[in-house]
């Protein structure tokens, strides 16, 4: 077994050494065809942490980035001489060339490290991705990372720029004001407008609900069930508020608050939804209310006409 194993050495041996000179003797163009040794590296992601849209503003998002290194060989001579090779070290160097303007990326490593061997070597590294409030809405964002190994000896070097794909999601974000101030003070006859200005700081068209979340009693108070804000940041519209106090007989001295909740929403997709914001007003009525009084006075005008015929009916008998 042993002078068996010893002659399978020897050959291998001597296998490589007729390799070595038949590279050194035949023509370079020769040469370079049968002896074909060159490393190759494929870089890819996937699972769910590449299928869910990134949130703009939101998390740091870690994706993991799988890497394939082998080395590719030719014909049997280059078969022998990748035998002195195996277990060699690799660096496999990785880079970020391009991004969207709204997006970060960031290598957890620049550097791979590896060894030549037979069998094709799986690795993997994180890559931390961030997108800002100006990413569109679902739109295409990419990463563009260039893998690359210097040449090892006879196995040639390998350069290759992948294109990784991903989707930044909506971003429910709004911001509302109110121009003439949240407080106004009206008489009980009166009625207050509020207009609530609303900008749209999120990345896509947006539809805004209006919702009263408490009013008063013997209150009305009304507002705009919704509006849609064009995609663009500060794209604005205007709802507005509409309240009447009391106004039963007598003078008041009223005062309360109304709050408005407003609830942003992609105005493609009305399911997706964004957090509630609120606005606070306050109605002060102060006076007096005198409901039905041009009533009374046309009632008694009227009595006074029929009084007044009666008396000169009574005049014109005598």
């Amino acid at each position: 077994m042993t002078k068996n194993f010893k002659t399978v050495e020897a050959s291998i041996v001597m296998g490589i050494l007729l390799a070595s000179v038949f590279t050194a003797i035949v023509p370079t163009t020769s040469a370079g065809i049968l002896v074909n040794l060159s490393s190759y590296v494929d870089v890819s992601w996937g699972g769910n942490e590449t299928t869910k849209p990134i949130v703009p503003r939101g998390e740091m998002r870690q994706l993991t980035l799988n890497l394939r290194y082998g080395v590719n060989r030719g014909a049997l001579p280059s078969q022998l001489l990748f035998m002195l090779y195996q277990g060699r070290q690799v660096n496999i160097k990785l880079e970020t060339l391009e991004t969207p303007t709204w997006c970060t990326a960031t290598l957890k490593s620049g550097t791979i490290t590896t060894v030549v061997s037979s069998e094709e070597k799986e690795l993997s590294t994180v890559l931390t991705l961030r997108v800002d409030e100006n990413a569109p809405a679902f739109g295409a964002g990419y990463v563009k990372i260039k893998a690359s190994v210097y040449k090892i000896g006879a196995i040639d070097g390998y350069s290759q720029e992948f294109t990784l794909e991903f989707t930044p999601a909506y971003l429910p974000m709004i911001n509302a004001q109110l121009p003439d101030g949240n407080t106004k003070n009206i008489g009980p006859m009166d009625t207050a407008v509020f207009p609530i200005e609303i900008s749209n700081m999120g990345n896509a068209r947006t539809t805004v609900f209006f919702k009263i979340e408490n009013v008063p009693k013997d209150w009305i108070a009304v507002v705009t069930d919704e509006i849609t804000l064009d995609e663009g940041k500060g794209s604005k519209g205007i709802a507005y508020l509409t309240i009447k106090p009391p106004k039963g007989f007598g003078y008041h001295y009223d005062e309360q608050s109304i709050i408005v909740t407003m609830t942003p929403a992609r105005a493609e997709d009305l399911t997706n939804q964004g957090e509630s914001k609120t606005v606070t007003v306050i109605v002060e009525s102060r006076g007096f209310s005198t409901p039905g009084f041009e009533s009374v006075l046309f009632i008694g005008a009227l009595l006074a006409v029929v009084v007044l015929l009666m008396m000169a009916r009574r005049i014109k008998k005598k």
